[in-house]
């Protein structure tokens, strides 16, 4: 059970106060390692406050004109985050390459070091969830448990340095997410409904440039039915009236679909192999378009 809770601090800091004294504090000390001062800085209680900020700041913003004479047949309009509207996955697959050129001299010739990451990603996914944390977490694993330990400590400083390059790297909006948004939020309320690590995804969501045109920023630890059925009481919609738009078939759409509601899928050019599911293609309430700039389209039925 310590363990476990241990893993947790890492994967998000802002949940855990204290465990057991100094076994925490050896923890959050290898979370100070990758995690800037202004992330660690942040409290839920600052999170909070931000989002009701980002929503005061969209009604000024949008001059009263939102939701003026909705005929759409929805309410809500709801993207995900990472390869949604900005970039995300290849960071990731940056990575996963730096993984494997600095692994490979500690292994056995003919050993899939991808094959390997992804399996110990897979494994440690119940426990550490998603993101850049938890991807680190078992990037790191990995290139121990691979190497049988041989893996240098130079090697491990270099992995943990491309940890901390994407916790930090700058978000990088799509082409004409900020136009799309704007044009939604005329007649819907619209809102970010992501997964993966609280304080990073809270500081790409702030840090994007386009936060104060949502209703509703939700970060959650899986998109799965139960999930979704939370989030749409909490946003006062009924599942026919909601639409989620995203990259992944598999946390997009699938759910969301099973639950009564509509998706829209929007293609990237990266796709994490987790996240690889069938598209429901002759189901009434899912849709395929090749880019973000088609949802409107798409959303009234044009």
């Amino acid at each position: 059970m310590l363990v476990v809770v241990l893993v947790v601090v890492l994967v998000d800091v802002v949940l855990v106060v204290v465990v057991a004294g100094a076994m925490v504090a050896t923890v959050v000390v290898f979370v100070d390692e990758v995690a800037s001062a202004e992330e660690q800085a942040l409290t839920a209680k600052d999170i909070v406050t931000r989002r009701r900020r980002a929503r005061r700041d969209r009604t000024e913003f949008m001059s009263g004109a939102t939701l003026g004479g909705n005929t759409s047949r929805f309410d809500v309009v709801a993207f995900d985050a990472d390869d949604t509207l900005w970039h995300s996955e290849d960071g990731f697959h940056a990575a996963e390459n730096t993984f494997c050129e600095l692994v490979r001299p500690f292994v056995t010739e003919g050993v899939d070091l991808r094959a390997v990451l992804t399996a110990t990603e897979r494994v440690n996914l119940p426990t550490y969830g998603y993101g850049v944390k938890a991807f680190g977490l078992s990037m790191l694993e990995a290139a121990i448990s691979v190497s049988e330990g041989r893996v240098s400590s130079d090697v491990l400083e270099k992995l943990l340095s491309v940890i901390r390059e994407l916790l930090l790297a700058p978000v990088r909006l799509l082409p004409g997410v900020a136009e799309v948004i704007v044009d939604l939020a005329k007649d819907h309320r619209v809102a970010i409904i992501t997964k993966g690590d609280l304080v990073h995804q809270t500081r790409k969501v702030s840090t994007s440039g386009i936060d104060h045109l949502f209703d509703h920023v939700e970060i959650v630890l899986e998109k799965d039915v139960p999930t979704y059925e939370r989030v749409l009481r909490e946003i006062d919609v009924e599942p026919h009236r909601f639409c989620m738009v995203g990259n992944s078939v598999k946390s997009d759409a699938l759910p969301v679909l099973e639950l009564g509601g509509h998706a829209v899928h929007v293609p990237y050019r990266v796709l994490w192999e987790l996240e690889r599911a069938e598209h429901p293609v002759n189901h009434p309430r899912f849709g395929q378009v090749e880019a973000i700039t088609d949802v409107p389209s798409w959303v009234r039925g044009r």
